[in-house]
């Protein structure tokens, strides 16, 4: 008899293990599912929020029992935006700048990444580190030299050589411009590593094969690389928008006069009714909904290149 119980002791512990296991299995999923639901509520809940006071009429305002859903809905805060705020005006010259900005950095940035990934030349690594450097220097450290720079622009004293003098750039495109097409511009360094990365994945023996089929390294670059590069192009030429879409230094520090999205948030949150006893609760409200309209544009660009902006940050080398 003892025997017995003996031999069922290794069956006992298997069933004890399965059910332990069992138990596991059921409570980690849970876990796993009320641990993202809070971490969505936290991230999403104030954006949700904002939605909601965009149309939001003065009597919900002053209605403490109202939250999350109006119950007067209406359309005056959106219209006051685009009335007092100049949205429309800001949103054609942040599209004007932002596209002009993001093609610029991503064919530059491109094939500066190239360069450092394909080709072994003397100083490269300090060149690299000197890319890295503009990630952490933050910009601020360069507001006073930057606006110096381009408000007495000159190339290496040429002009002021020939007579003409220093040209006045500030106030105008022409800095966010040449920044962006001489790999110096917002988040530049960035794209520079992320397309080094990509490169650096990209077996040699393409580029050796185009060689020997005939092809400089110019044309192995624009007939091989590039086609190669597409989804990592979309991405970096999206989050080159995004920055540049939502940047307040480069615009404050050299489009003063220009409207630009980010700017329209000092022009709303001045703005007062008189049909609203509390004039700070108005002004939270404009600003909530100027925010909302600078953000929308962008989130649509995410929806519609979500997949190869995804693609191209799996296949960049920085995941996995």
């Amino acid at each position: 008899m003892k025997n017995k119980f003996t031999s069922l002791k290794p069956f006992r512990k298997l069933k004890a293990n399965s059910l332990a296991a069992g138990a596991s299995g059921i409570v980690w999923p849970i876990f796993r599912f009320i641990l993202l639901l809070g971490l969505s509520y936290v991230i999403i809940s104030p954006f949700l929020q904002k939605i909601s006071m965009m149309f939001m009429s003065p009597s919900d305002l002053r209605n403490p029992t109202v939250w999350m859903i109006p119950q007067s809905p209406t359309l005056d805060n959106i219209i006051r935006v685009f009335r007092y705020g100049g949205y429309g005006e800001a949103f054609i010259n942040s599209l004007i700048i932002s596209t002009l900005c993001a093609v610029l950095q991503t064919f530059v940035c491109c094939m500066v990444g190239y360069g450092f990934a394909k080709f072994k030349f003397k100083g490269s690594g300090i060149l690299f580190a000197a890319v890295i450097l503009t990630i952490v220097i933050p910009p601020q450290t360069l507001y006073l030299s930057l606006y110096t720079k381009f408000r007495y622009f000159d190339i290496f004293g040429i002009l002021e050589a020939l007579g003409i003098g220093s040209i006045r750039t500030v106030e105008t495109i022409f800095p966010s411009t040449i920044l962006s097409a001489t790999a110096l511009g917002l988040k530049n360094g960035l794209y520079i590593f992320v397309m080094r990365q990509f490169f650096k994945g990209v077996p040699n023996e393409l580029n050796e094969a185009a060689w020997v089929d005939g092809c400089n390294p110019i044309m192995a670059y624009f007939r091989i690389m590039l086609p190669l590069a597409k989804s990592m192009l979309v991405s970096v030429f999206l989050l080159s928008f995004a920055w540049q879409w939502t940047d307040t230094f480069y615009s404050g520090l050299f489009n003063r006069s220009m409207t630009v999205l980010p700017m329209i948030l000092t022009k709303v949150t001045a703005i007062n009714s008189e049909s609203i006893a509390n004039g700070t609760l108005m002004s939270s409200v404009m600003q909530n909904t100027a925010v909302v309209m600078i953000i929308a544009p962008l989130f649509i660009f995410y929806l519609i290149f979500q997949r190869k902006m995804i693609e191209g940050i799996e296949r960049s080398g920085i995941v996995g």
